[in-house]
This record gives structure tokens, C-alpha cells and sequence, in this order.
């Protein structure tokens, strides 16, 4: 992927029990950046149904889709988002995991763009 352009992000998880009235699937997940150190800003997923998240639609996509825009700057190199799955309760406490994921980014969308004169 070019650096500028958009990713969007689905998370799955689940919690299973011999007593399932006991723990419930897990009800939230925040993903951090690397443009931001992983700290600074992250966002809320959006719960889609039982342990199923998504990013929230975005107002600065063009049509409102559930995508993270990359900034144009960032280096060539992975680009990895980190998140975390919380809140499926137990008996015993609170689970939680911590989701890694990956992609390579090489050059920036200024290269998908071209300016030429008009023809007279």
C-alpha cells in the first residue's frame, strides 16, 4: 500500500465456557498507530454483533466508509496497527488480547497523482 491511502480493520474474538451464563464475549477493542508512538490517539472499534468490531465510519472518508487514512508521510517500511480486545468478563476477572497486524508500505499516493497541461 502507498502511504495516504486508507485501511480498514475487522476483529474477531470469542469466549467460550462448559458455563456460558457465566462469561460474556468481548464487548470493546482500540487500536493504536504508529504515527502516533501507540499512544497519543487510537480509536474505538465499533461492536458490529457478538465479538465482531470494526473501525467507526469515518466523516473525513468520502463516502463515510470504516477506514484509518495513513498519513502521507509515514516511512516505506510495516505499517502495524495494534489492538486490543477487552472486556470479556469471567467469574474469575476481565480477558483481554493484544492483536498485532501488519502491511507493507511502499512509496505515497503523490505518485498516483499526474498534472499535465491542456491541450489548446
Amino acid at each position: 500500500m502507498k502511504s495516504g491511502y486508507g485501511i480498514n480493520q475487522t476483529v474477531i474474538g470469542s469466549v467460550s465456557s462448559n458455563q456460558s451464563s457465566a462469561v460474556t464475549q468481548p464487548q470493546n477493542a482500540v487500536s493504536y498507530f504508529p504515527e502516533f508512538g501507540y499512544e497519543t490517539y487510537w480509536r474505538l472499534l465499533e461492536r458490529m454483533g457478538s465479538g465482531r468490531f470494526e473501525f467507526q465510519r469515518n466523516p473525513y472518508s468520502t463516502y463515510k466508509n470504516r477506514t484509518h487514512f495513513s498519513p502521507i508521510w509515514m516511512p516505506d517500511g510495516a505499517y502495524t496497527v495494534n489492538t486490543w480486545l477487552i472486556d470479556g468478563w469471567t467469574p474469575d476477572g476481565m480477558l483481554s488480547a493484544n492483536l498485532t497486524d501488519s502491511l507493507t508500505i511502499r512509496g505515497n499516493l503523490w505518485s498516483d497523482w499526474h498534472v499535465a497541461p491542456l491541450n489548446p
